[in-house]
C-alpha cells in the first residue's frame, strides 16, 4: 500500500508511529505525539489508517474554489517573521525546480519524484507549464507558495523526461517592503540522459538524498556566464594561464590561525567538473566561499584569502559583491600581489 501524506503508520521495527506529514521519494516523515518528525524508509512502516482526503465536489462546488479573492497583503499582520531565514540575499532570490529518485530506479525505466523549492524570504506565485504537440500550452501547475518552502510535484519515469517547461514567477512579501523584482518567465529543457551521469545526483540543503537542481532564477552574473560562448571560455583560460604579469612561483602556503587560504579553482573543490555548465561552476565556487564565510564569521582578527584567479573577473566582482551585501562588518583587499599575483582577495573578520 503507498504511504501517502496524512495517512497513520505504525513502525516495523520498533515501537511507536505517527502520522504522515510529508513524502521524499523513498523517504517518509512521521510527526509523532509528541509533534517531533522523524525520517524513516518507507518500507519500514505499516499503514494502518490512511487519511481523510476531502474529495472536490462536482459542479458547482469545484467553481466555488476559483472565485477571486483580494487578500491584504500590505497590512502589517500579513508579516510572518517565522517564515524568513537569515543569509538570504533579498536581490538575488533562489528557486529551483528538483528532482530525487524514488525506490530503486538506477535503470532507464526508474522514477523521479519532482519539487518546486523556494529558497527565499518571498512568497511566489507560480505557474508550470508545458508545450503540447497541438502548439498551445498546457497549465500543469498553479499557485503560492510560502518562503523557505518546497512543494511535491509528480513522479515521472526518468527515460520519460525530455521535456521543455514553461515556469511564470511573481515574487512579493507580505506585510513588509521588499526590493522590486521583475517577474520571472523562464524556459527550462530537461533531457533524460542527465539523470543517468554520476555527478548529476548531488548533496544539497533540501532533501537527505541526493538531488537534481535547476536553477529558475538566475543572477547577472550566471547569466554572463551562461551566455559565454565555449571560444570565449577557452580564451579565457589562456588569458589566465599566461598572464600579463606572472608572480613568482611559491610552494603552496599552510593555513595559520590567524590566516586561512582557500582556493576556489573548481579543479580544488571537484574531482571532475566534466558536465558542468560555467552556470554550476560558479555556483560550485560561491557556495564554498560562504561555508568558509560562514564557519568563521566569529573568529575576529583572522585573515581569510581566497583564491579566484585572473579569468575575467566574474568569481572576483561576485565575492566582493556579496561581501559588500552579506558581510558588512569586515573588510577586504587584493592579497599580497607577491604571493598571489591578481588573483586573490584577502578578507579580514
Amino acid at each position: 500500500m503507498r504511504v501517502e501524506a496524512g495517512d497513520r503508520v505504525r513502525f516495523l521495527n520498533e515501537v511507536g508511529g505517527g502520522i504522515v506529514s510529508r513524502t521524499e521519494g523513498s523517504l517518509v516523515f512521521v510527526e509523532d505525539e509528541d509533534g517531533f518528525e522523524v525520517p524513516v524508509a518507507m518500507h519500514e512502516v505499516v499503514v494502518v489508517e490512511k487519511g481523510r482526503v476531502e474529495a472536490a465536489a462536482p459542479g458547482r462546488a469545484a467553481v466555488e474554489e476559483d472565485k477571486h479573492h483580494n487578500e491584504a497583503i500590505s497590512e502589517p499582520e500579513a508579516y510572518h517573521e517565522e517564515l524568513e531565514e537569515e543569509g538570504h540575499d533579498d536581490f538575488n532570490p533562489r528557486l529551483y525546480l528538483a528532482y530525487i529518485k524514488t525506490g530503486n530506479n538506477q535503470t532507464e525505466t526508474g522514477k523521479l519524484q519532482a519539487y518546486l523549492i523556494n529558497d527565499s524570504n518571498y512568497y511566489c506565485s507560480y505557474l508550470m507549464s508545458e508545450l503540447g504537440e497541438d502548439g498551445f500550452m498546457h497549465a500543469l501547475h498553479q499557485g503560492s507558495m510560502a518562503p523557505n518552502s518546497k512543494l511535491e510535484l509528480d513522479e515521472q519515469e526518468a527515460a520519460a523526461l525530455d521535456k521543455r517547461f514553461h515556469l511564470q514567477l511573481l515574487l512579493y512579501k507580505k506585510g513588509k517592503p521588499y526590493p522590486a523584482l521583475d517577474p520571472v518567465s523562464i524556459v527550462i529543457t530537461i533531457k533524460a540522459r542527465k539523470f543517468y551521469r554520476d555527478n548529476s545526483f548531488r548533496a544539497n540543503d533540501f532533501f537527505y538524498q541526493p538531488a537534481v537542481l535547476f536553477p529558475l532564477i538566475k543572477n547577472e552574473l550566471e547569466q554572463k556566464m551562461e551566455a559565454l560562448s565555449e571560444r570565449e571560455t577557452r580564451a579565457i583560460i589562456r588569458e589566465k594561464e599566461a598572464g600579463s604579469v606572472q608572480p613568482e612561483k611559491k610552494a603552496k602556503r599552510k593555513s595559520t590561525p590567524e590566516l586561512l587560504e582557500v582556493d576556489l579553482h573548481i579543479h580544488e573543490l571537484i574531482d571532475s567538473s566534466n558536465g558542468l555548465t560555467n552556470g554550476e561552476i560558479l555556483q560550485l565556487q560561491m557556495d564554498k566561499f560562504h561555508a568558509v564565510m560562514q564557519e568563521n564569521k566569529s573568529a575576529k582578527g583572522r585573515r581569510l584569502v581566497f583564491i579566484h584567479g585572473v579569468g575575467n573577473g566574474v568569481l572576483k566582482n561576485e565575492i566582493r559583491k556579496q561581501l559588500e551585501r552579506k558581510y558588512k562588518g569586515v573588510s577586504y583587499q587584493d592579497a599580497s600581489f607577491k604571493e598571489y599575483g591578481y588573483g586573490a582577495t584577502m578578507v579580514l573578520i
